[in-house]
């Protein structure tokens, strides 16, 4: 996971790209199609900052975000002053400390695919499940590896992006190399942080190894850990998988 305390600095900033209203507008519509149980608590594991975290408790719900990384945790713990229904709590993933307590759990923006090997996968998906009532839905994002093989040109070509958020500016580089025979995608990434009326850089890097999956993976490992399939998206907006979507939403279903 992510520790550098300068990507927790501009965290809201690195994704201020994405649209966190319409993002949870998606976990209720699938909570109300697939959950089995009332929905009233929530748990967010690899919660960064606490952006979806916070979304929902400011709809009511009594949500709980969960990390590894303590900068994180810090930051989302000072964006949640004033509201009552929402914890943060550092804590490793695999290893949670709650028992049947939660009605739905996410885990967004590829924190599975973190999770590179078979055993600390399954341990995830255990730890996850043991939090959840039974009839409780699980929804996660990660990669796929058929739709990235498919387009492994476009990933594996050197790009730039950029965010903007009030008198900051980010700038994301990204270089992508692609193991197909270990179903692992590495990426060299650096960030170019700027305050316009400071006139002030501030660079940092990071490299990731996200492990890439098959659906057939994920339906197994979830069945092995207590979950059973209930839907496949390729995004946030709704649009169903195929084999050609480089992403995969699952939602799974405790039983």
């Amino acid at each position: 996971m992510l520790k550098d305390e300068s990507y927790a600095t501009y965290y809201d900033l690195l994704y201020s790209h994405r649209n966190i209203p319409a993002e949870v507008d998606f976990i209720e519509k699938v909570l109300r199609e697939c959950s089995l149980v009332p929905v009233k608590k929530v748990l967010d594991v690899g919660c960064g900052t606490g952006i979806h975290t916070l979304e929902l408790a400011k709809r009511g719900y009594t949500a709980v975000g969960v990390d590894v990384s303590p900068a994180m945790i810090e930051a989302a713990r000072r964006k949640a002053v004033g509201l009552p229904n929402v914890e943060f709590v550092l804590a490793d993933a695999i290893n949670l400390k709650f028992d049947r307590e939660f009605d739905a759990a996410i885990a967004f923006y590829g924190v599975v695919s973190y999770f590179r090997d078979d055993d600390s996968l399954l341990k995830l998906f255990n730890s996850v499940r043991r939090a959840l009532k039974r009839g409780a839905v699980f929804i996660f994002d990660t990669w796929s590896l058929v739709g990235v093989q498919a387009k492994r040109v476009y990933y594996e070509t050197p790009f730039s992006s950029f965010r903007k958020a009030g008198s900051m500016l980010a700038i994301k580089e990204e270089n992508w190399r692609i193991d197909f025979l270990e179903e692992v995608a590495y990426a060299e990434i650096q960030w170019s942080v700027i305050d316009l009326p400071r006139n002030e850089i501030n660079v940092f890097k990071h490299d990731l190894t996200l492990r890439l999956f098959t659906l057939r993976e994920l339906t197994h490992f979830l069945y092995e850990s207590g979950f059973e399939l209930c839907k496949t998206y390729e995004d946030y907006a709704g649009r169903p998988f195929t084999e050609n979507s480089s992403e995969i939403v699952v939602v799974a279903r405790a039983i």
